[in-house]
């Protein structure tokens, strides 16, 4: 019988901790930090620069492919032969410059990291602080891909932050 009550008691009090939870909504906190949407500009401008690029060599592409289905039939087999070779070449060029920048491991995700690493590094400082300071065990993000069913707004800590 003791070793039940002491059981219990001890269930009782992890389920009292366990209640020492809150969360923040990261999309409203990078709203508010001016830092994050000139990071967001700095990111999206160098990003048009390089779709820019992008499109004019696949438009040189294009060109090359239509001008050369337009000659085709007074080209000699070599001059045939030259011309894909140089459009197919075009096509690798440009479709390596894509993926050099644009790819999983391209220039715009290293430059995503370079810019938002220091503000994400900021909010979860602040929030440590915050959940440190309100003696809170676990803070969860809510954001929109996450998939909380029902949160107590009580337990929101994102104005702190």
């Amino acid at each position: 019988m003791k070793k039940l009550i002491l059981v219990l008691m001890v269930l009782g009090i992890q389920v009292g901790f366990a209640q020492n939870i809150a969360y923040i909504e990261m999309d409203i906190i990078l709203e508010e930090m001016p830092e994050f949407q000139k990071a967001s500009d700095e990111i999206d401008q160098q990003a048009k620069q390089w779709d820019s690029e992008l499109q004019t060599k696949f438009e040189t592409v294009e060109t090359m492919y239509q001008e050369y289905v337009k000659n085709e039939s007074t080209m000699s087999d070599a001059t045939k032969q030259q011309k894909q070779e140089a459009i197919f070449q075009a096509e690798k060029a440009a479709n390596d410059f894509k993926d050099e920048k644009f790819g999983q491991e391209g220039e715009i995700m290293t430059l995503q990291e370079e810019k938002f690493k220091p503000i994400y590094d900021k909010i979860f400082a602040s929030a440590e602080k915050v959940a440190k300071e309100k003696k809170y065990n676990f803070v969860f993000d809510k954001s929109a891909e996450s998939s909380w069913v029902y949160t107590n707004p009580e337990m929101d800590i994102t104005d702190d932050v």
